[in-house]
């Protein structure tokens, strides 16, 4: 099996090569060009055309946890010395600088305004988390760390139900709850997990169901195993148990997806997934939420079937399994202390620490339980350092994050308000309310830190649109420095520019205008001659600064269209104050 896996890593690293090779010679050929991006006159994309029904769904594969483990420490990291790869802007971005809908992505928290409600409730039909009983146990996994069922509710919905384990009463099924709320929100598909509490009387087991062992034996599934299952389950003091339960996605599960290449057998995988800006942007994700297991086994590729009669469909693409997020701990309490701020195999770090006998100050040094103590083990605000988060193992995607793909996502993290964290954290359903507030405290502080972060290199205006008004046309755009707080609004000022045609000749613009939602507008100039069958070009930027940081422009792209029309076609995010050139 591993050397099979090999061979189609190596396979694909090499059709990967190929395409990237093609990919960089367009992009020395644009650069010839040079001067300004010009966008042309058609409407902006906001859904990638990779859900096309085809015959045949993908061939499944097993994912080995030792292999991914080792190749994305050991035999990737060394791969990659041997691969002059130029650092590439990520492919599925619209001319917005926003992503598509896909297979992979949905723009919700994004492009709406949820509130914490709907938030909470993520992928769930209800907030309900009483399921109908009975629930009758259809298959088991007494082992490993976190030993469960798949069970079946009165109405026949199916859930994988798994227990806390014995080391961190609660947190591993609030974590799974929790954590699918915000990848979901933030746009990913995930699961509805839900907390549930209920009594040994409330499962019921099924006829002649077996059970699979982690060591690939399976053995008839007694009630004796059960109850030993439910050892591990958190016990209330009334005498309920409390676990969670993941129902299950909807499609035909084929196997896990990775975060690198594109699948063969796929006809609508166009981009290499290390290029993907939604899957580089979770790195933004993950370490807000201290999501250190954001590997292959932790994702799920699914059939959707279009057409029951000819069985094409299209694979959707699932984050699944949040268990390890918000502090886990195990019995290595030294590896644990180094989680978020070092890999588990991390020679540099661990050889570094040898040589210097412990003398150079690390942040695993300063690692210690919060007042919730060991539910939320070593998740904290203090040591957190939001461009420095380490996952467990190396990512592909979250190798090649840059800049502007980390700056898309905390564009989305700055909708999370302190009302939608408080609605999620009460999904986890805490005994104690010391760590719910806690972990609200935790979660609000960190994200204040990415936002303070990825929202001050690049600019922070963001979803520019056209506005009729009463003596013209403006364009506006929404300042998310101050309207999230991390910048006050009376520090801040704005800079406007205009330019028009194809030799970007400046003209007047209006000062910017601020309302109290942040929006800033500046009025449009008219551009002699345009009209619909003669549209000018317009480039427009609108710049807000502080003294703490001097970002450069949101540069909107537009088309005068004659009188009060202009049409948006585009806009960027240059990193520096320079005015465009030709």
């Amino acid at each position: 099996m591993g050397g099979a896996f090999f061979n189609e890593r190596f396979q694909g690293s090499a059709g990967m090569l190929a395409g990237l090779g093609a990919l960089l010679w367009l992009i020395l050929l644009a650069g010839c060009g040079g001067g300004l991006r010009h966008f042309p006159l058609e409407e902006i994309v906001w859904v990638d055309e990779d859900q096309r029904p085809f015959a045949e769904p993908p061939a499944s594969f097993y994912s080995s946890y030792s292999w991914d483990g080792a190749d994305n420490s050991v035999f990737r990291p060394l791969s990659d010395l041997l691969i002059f790869e130029r650092s590439q802007r990520a492919i599925n971005v619209n001319a917005l600088d926003e992503v598509p809908d896909s297979s992979w992505y949905v723009n919700r928290l994004s492009r709406e305004a949820w509130s914490p409600e709907r938030v909470a409730r993520g992928p769930c039909a209800d907030l309900n988390d009483d399921l109908p009983g009975p629930w009758t146990i259809v298959g088991g996994k007494p082992d490993g760390a976190n030993p469960g069922f798949q069970i079946e509710d009165a109405t026949g919905q199916r859930y994988l139900m798994k227990t806390d384990g014995d080391l961190q009463a609660e947190r591993p099924g609030a974590a799974d709850v929790i954590g699918s709320l915000i990848f979901y929100a933030a746009g990913y598909y995930a699961p509805c997990n839900r907390v549930v509490v209920f009594d040994r009387d409330n499962l019921v087991l099924g006829e002649g169901v077996e059970i699979e062992r982690t060591n690939g034996t399976s053995e008839p599934l007694t009630n004796e195993l059960v109850s030993e299952v439910l050892e591990k389950a958190t016990r209330l003091p009334d005498g309920r148990y409390r676990a969670s339960v993941s129902q299950f996605v909807e499609g035909r599960p084929i196997s896990p997806w990775r975060y690198w290449g594109m699948r063969q057998d796929d006809p609508n995988d166009a981009v290499p997934h290390e290029h993907r800006r939604d899957l580089r942007g979770m790195y933004v994700l993950s370490a807000w939420t201290d999501h250190i297991d954001a590997r292959q086994e932790n994702t799920m590729a699914a059939w959707m079937t279009v057409d029951e009669a000819s069985g094409v469909g299209y694979v959707r693409h699932y984050v699944i399994d949040f268990g390890d997020c918000f502090g886990i701990i195990h019995a290595w309490d030294d590896l644990v202390k180094r989680f978020g701020h070092s890999g588990y195999l991390d020679l540099g770090d661990v050889v570094g620490d040898w040589l210097t006998l412990g003398m150079v100050d690390r942040p695993w040094f300063h690692a210690e339980y919060g007042e919730a103590g060991s539910t939320l083990g070593y998740y904290d605000l203090h040591r957190f350092v939001a461009d420095r988060w380490t996952p467990g193992y190396a990512n592909n995607a979250y190798d090649r994050l840059q800049e502007a793909d980390a700056a898309w996502m905390t564009r989305i993290v700055a909708r999370f308000k302190d009302e939608h964290v408080r609605a999620m954290v009460a999904r986890g359903r805490f005994t104690n309310p010391t760590v719910s507030s806690e972990l609200s405290r935790i979660i609000n502080g960190r994200r204040d830190r990415i936002l303070d972060r990825w929202l001050t290199r690049l600019s922070p205006l963001t979803w520019p649109e056209v506005r009729v008004v009463d003596d013209g046309a403006v364009v506006c755009m929404q300042d998310l420095a101050t309207w999230t707080g991390i910048r006050e609004e009376g520090s801040r000022r704005y800079e406007t520019a205009a330019y028009v045609g194809t030799d970007l000749a400046p003209v007047p613009i209006g000062d910017a205008v601020r309302d109290d939602e942040s929006w800033v507008c500046a009025k449009l100039p008219e551009v002699p001659g345009a009209s619909a069958s003669s549209p000018k070009y317009l480039v427009v930027d609108l710049r807000g600064t502080t003294a703490d940081d001097e970002t450069g422009p949101a540069r909107a792209h537009l088309y005068a269209m004659g009188g009060t029309e202009y049409r948006l076609v585009g806009l960027e995010r240059p990193g520096s104050t320079e005015a465009p050139t030709r």
